[in-house]
C-alpha cells in the first residue's frame, strides 16, 4: 500500500512539470528565432553596403525572415509561436 502511494505521488509531482517544460520550450524556441532575425539583420546591413539592396529575405530551419530598411533602422519581420513578430534595430540597438 505504502508502495503504491509513493508511486501515485511522484506520478502527480511528474505530470505537474508538463506545463513547465512546454512552457519553457515555447520560449526557448521564441529566442532562438529572435536570434537569427538578430543575424538577418546584421546581414541585411552587410547586404545593403556592399550592393545597395534595401530589402530581402531568407529562410533559417523553415522559418522566412524578410528585412527591409526604415530611415533609420534595419527590420525583420518573421512568424514566432505567438504570430507576427517585427524586429527593429538602428544604430544604438535595438528598437
Amino acid at each position: 500500500m505504502l508502495e503504491s502511494l509513493l508511486t501515485l505521488m511522484i506520478i502527480i509531482v511528474a505530470i505537474s512539470f508538463i506545463p513547465f517544460i512546454f512552457q519553457l520550450q515555447h520560449s526557448l524556441y521564441n529566442q532562438s528565432l529572435e536570434l537569427h532575425a538578430s543575424q538577418v539583420a546584421y546581414e541585411a546591413v552587410i547586404i545593403a553596403k556592399n550592393t545597395g539592396i534595401f530589402e530581402g529575405e531568407k529562410w533559417i530551419d523553415n522559418v522566412e525572415y524578410a528585412w527591409y530598411f526604415q530611415t533609420d533602422a534595419v527590420c525583420v519581420r518573421f512568424n514566432n509561436l505567438d504570430g507576427v513578430r517585427y524586429k527593429c534595430i538602428n544604430g544604438d540597438g535595438e528598437l
